[in-house]
């Protein structure tokens, strides 16, 4: 009895700190919008630096505990188009955590109670892959982007999956790299343990969002959970030369992702 209250004290100590610190970088992100209004390029800089901020606060709060491998491969690099499997949530928490970056995101992201309001002041770009206009359109705004260093966040699947095995890229916005000729940066990440106890099919749904689950309740029984345990590996970069088309850079990048985690996968169950 003891231990469930104890465990209903702490998830309720991190619900209500999450939604505090979602208030104030709401209020840090509107500030900075009005600051750097006339300067774009400095206002997104500033507003992935305090992204990250916000990442590496709630790492913390939430038990999440991040092994990090591969990043001298990246590390005097910027405008990087950071891209990996969609499983979660929690991706884009990990992901800023190690990289300060501007996500890309679903256009439906922006009318979502109460996290919708944080996505628009944050400067996420939602894409809607609709019209030719607005595609070229959103392309245009992550080329300018990455041409002035910021890093960009984009999970090209355009959903999640709970099988990493799964992922199939959407090549469109790989436009955008090689537009500015920039670098993209593919990296895997593996949730290797949920309260101490190994990831497999009991118990993946904890930290696995995808499908028709709701959003709310499983946050809710997520931040009920002790710790987890989080491998993120970043891979060969791939340059997006002049020489190579959008549909061959989401496939280089695809097939190295799943390639790795299929290698991680086989070695684990020897």
């Amino acid at each position: 009895m003891f231990h469930t209250e104890k465990s209903s004290m702490i998830k309720t100590f991190k619900i209500l700190f999450l939604f505090l610190q979602i208030i104030f970088f709401i209020f840090v992100f509107a500030f900075l919008n009005c600051l750097f209004f006339f300067s774009p390029k400095h206002k997104r800089r500033y507003i992935s630096l305090v992204i990250h901020i916000f990442s590496i606060i709630s790492v913390f709060i939430m038990g999440i505990k991040i092994k990090i491998s591969g990043f001298d491969k990246i590390r005097n690099k910027k405008g990087l188009f950071l891209v990996t499997g969609h499983l979660s949530y929690l991706d884009g928490i990990i992901a800023s955590r190690i990289f300060p970056v501007i996500f890309v995101a679903r256009g439906d992201l922006k009318t979502w109670p109460f996290f919708g309001i944080f996505t628009l002041l944050s400067q996420t770009i939602f894409v809607s892959r609709n019209t030719i206009s607005g595609l070229r359109e959103e392309i245009g705004r992550i080329s300018f982007m990455l041409k002035n260093g910021i890093n960009i966040m984009f999970f090209p699947q355009g959903t999640t999956t709970d099988s990493p095995q799964d992922i199939l890229f959407k090549s469109s916005f790989f436009q955008a790299p090689l537009v500015s000729n920039s670098t993209i940066a593919p990296f895997v990440i593996r949730y290797k343990k949920i309260n101490n106890q190994i990831v497999d099919e009991t118990n993946k749904d904890f930290i696995f969002w995808y499908g028709d689950m709701d959003f709310i309740p499983h946050l809710v029984y997520f931040l009920g959970l002790k710790n987890i345990e989080v491998e993120l590996e970043i891979l060969e970069p791939i340059e997006a030369t002049m020489g190579r088309d959008r549909k061959s850079l989401s496939m280089l990048s695809q097939e190295a992702i799943k390639t790795r985690l299929g290698e991680k996968q086989g070695a684990s169950k020897l």
